[in-house]
């Protein structure tokens, strides 16, 4: 089974029905419920991953139907701004939906894993965090911070059967990419060096690589085109 916040975003919704061709699927929204075709398979569920009420609450409705979780880390915020005239408003928002959604919804997530003694934990970082892409302060601070998230998590819970893995995305053809300017995505196609932007097809092997390799664990794997 997979747990995929970020249900309703440009990655999340491309994503899922790959997913749901060999996965059970719960998909994470906050504001808007995301516009995909009915499956059995599929569940949408509404959830404030800022909040940690909400995400306890949400869990534990759903805590007699999850057996060997997997969840992906799909929800993302991103506000841009130089640091000088960053707002801390917008630095708290960015960081409540990367860094802290991400860190609820995995602890809330750890004891059913524990139970089963299996879990698979995806953290989706960024090469625009790890570069320091100017004008991306919160966001680059966010997904640099699930690196040493995923290492921690990855040291204390392997001996449950758990492990703890990061996808290190470059450009894709859905998502934040939809945000910049044609100028900025024509400098992006120049640094890669097969002038193409990723298909969300490639993330999906790469989870269903780390849902079946056991001794993937504290790893970063980058899907960026060789940038």
């Amino acid at each position: 089974m997979v747990i995929l916040s970020g249900a309703s975003g440009g990655i999340g919704q491309s994503v899922i029905p790959l997913l749901l061709q060999d996965h059970q699927v719960i998909g994470l929204y906050h504001a808007h419920r995301p516009t995909l075709p009915a499956s059995d398979r599929l569940t949408l569920e509404q959830v404030d991953l800022t909040s940690a009420a909400s995400v306890s609450a949400l869990i534990e409705t759903l805590k007699p139907t999850l057996e060997r979780v997997t969840v992906v880390h799909c929800a993302v915020q991103s506000i841009d701004g130089l640091a000088a005239q960053y707002r801390e408003e917008d630095w708290d928002a960015v960081m409540n939906v990367n860094l802290k959604g991400d860190f609820l919804l995995t602890k809330a997530l750890l004891p059913i894993m524990m139970q089963h003694q299996w879990g698979r934990i995806v953290h989706i970082s960024s090469v625009a965090g790890e570069e320091g892409v100017p004008g991306v302060i919160g966001y680059a601070a966010s997904k640099t911070g699930v690196l040493g998230m995923s290492r921690v998590l990855a040291k204390e819970y392997a001996r449950f059967g758990i492990t703890s893995n990061v996808l290190r995305l470059g450009y894709f053809d859905v998502g934040l990419i939809d945000q910049l300017s044609e100028k900025f995505k024509n400098q992006i196609l120049d640094a890669i060096p097969s002038k193409k932007l990723g298909r969300v097809d490639s993330i999906v092997h790469a989870v269903n690589f780390l849902i079946q390799a056991d001794y993937a664990n504290g790893a970063v794997i980058s899907i960026d085109g060789g940038m």
